[in-house]
């Protein structure tokens, strides 16, 4: 990548992507592959096998799948496109000046983007570091993957879109050879006669596939904002680069881990561990690696937009301290706590998408209108879906938020806001 790509690649960040730097749909979809090919997909289908059978999980998959790309990645992806605008710059107009850099985008980009970070180094060090086997060396292979990791990102958008093209072939012939040794060892019959020890629903399990990628798929206009403004393109990146892959790599992920747990592995969402009880070390740090790459940059990236839009400076440096602060958390050990993170992105997040959609599409009538500094209607009625979310067991919690808030603004602008004008 020259200098003037590099150039290009930092700008726009507060303002509209003019027509004629619009990309043609398919090299954002060939980013959101790569980001959906990744730890979340494996790591959520690994997570589903502890209360689920694989019917249920596929299920799930699909279900979860669906709801991401309906309720949060179009809408919101239709906007950047449309606006042509990033998504902290879409919250001023939500949730106001001020409270769009703590809402929109510490909430949506840059805490998950951290902690997504700090996860997949772990894993992707882990396998290196079992592959190698000359020592515990984790620790050191945390800090120099993590390095490596934020280097494409660091030069731009560009320079992500030909990693993925170059890594997506690797990974799914991968995918295809580990669902292989599933049947090898375990056999059709095996996978499908498997019984979890507890018991889950399938809306559990639907929450954690939209925990697992809610994170990317809201903070959609980053990358839409670079496509042609229609829906059909929007729709077909959604289609192409979160469907296909979160469906397809997490029932093979849930197959792989399945077969894993009757192997003695106890953490079937550590593709790391998965692979390597399956008897393939070797594909599982080629496998890792490669797929941390690819998510890495992306969250690494949005990050990087994100304190750009709340502190200034430079969005390359921002992005590069994405990468260093995910490191941190990956030497304590994030990966401890790794379902706990995903339960609260399922339950904050999607309050955020939700109050923007109904302020673009119903309240506003798909305009942009100016609010102060801090547009507290909003501001409140976030908390509350998000915390309705976390107490309320039924159904999916992260669509329970999604609908409160959805209500609680739309009443909120009908019956009180309206009367004041």
């Amino acid at each position: 990548m020259d200098k003037k790509e590099s150039k290009e690649a930092n700008s726009f960040i507060g303002e509209r992507v003019p027509d004629s730097k619009r990309q043609p749909w398919i090299g954002i979809a060939a980013i959101y592959f790569g980001l959906t090919a990744a730890l979340s997909s494996f790591s959520a289908g690994g997570s589903l096998t502890i209360g689920l059978n694989l019917i249920n999980a596929i299920l799930a998959a699909v279900i979860g799948s669906i709801l991401l790309i309906i309720m949060f990645f179009i809408p919101l992806g239709y906007i950047g496109a449309k606006e042509g605008l990033n998504t902290y710059v879409i919250g001023e107009y939500v949730f106001g000046k001020k409270a769009t850099n703590i809402i929109t985008g510490l909430v949506i980009a840059v805490l998950p983007g951290i902690g997504f970070y700090g996860v997949q180094v772990t894993i992707a060090a882990e396998a290196v570091n079992q592959m190698i086997g000359i020592g515990q060396l984790t620790t050191l292979f945390i800090i120099t993957l993590g390095i490596l990791f934020v280097l494409p990102s660091v030069f731009g958008i560009t320079s992500m879109k030909w990693l993925d093209y170059i890594s997506i072939p690797a990974i799914l012939l991968i995918v295809v050879y580990g669902f292989v040794k599933v049947i090898n060892i375990t056999g059709m019959e095996g996978v499908f006669s498997y019984t979890p020890n507890t018991k889950k629903s399938i809306f559990w399990g639907a929450n954690l596939i939209l925990g697992a990628s809610i994170a990317s798929a809201s903070f959609s206009p980053d990358y839409t904002r670079w496509i042609r403004s229609d829906l059909k393109s929007v729709t077909y990146t959604g289609a192409t680069g979160i469907i296909v892959p979160k469906i397809g790599l997490t029932i093979v992920g849930s197959a792989m881990a399945l077969t894993a747990t009757t192997l003695g592995v106890d953490e079937p969402w550590d593709i790391a561990q998965v692979l390597a009880a399956l008897g393939v070390p070797s594909l599982a740090m080629i496998l890792v690696v490669l797929l941390q790459w690819s998510t890495n940059m992306v969250g690494a990236y949005s990050g990087g937009v994100a304190l750009t839009k709340i502190f200034g400076w430079n969005r390359s440096w921002w992005t590069f301290i994405v990468a260093l602060l995910g490191i941190v958390l990956a030497l304590i050990g994030i990966l401890d706590v790794f379902i706990p993170f995903l339960n609260i992105l399922s339950s904050f997040i999607p309050p955020v998408a939700s109050i923007i959609i109904t302020e673009y599409f119903i309240v506003s009538k798909r305009r942009l209108k100016t609010k102060e500094n801090y547009y507290w209607p909003a501001i409140i009625i976030w908390l509350i879906g998000g915390i309705s979310s976390l107490l309320i067991p039924v159904f999916i919690p992260a669509i329970n938020g999604f609908i409160i808030s959805m209500i609680g603004y739309y009443l909120f602008h009908k019956f009180i806001e309206y009367r004041k004008l």
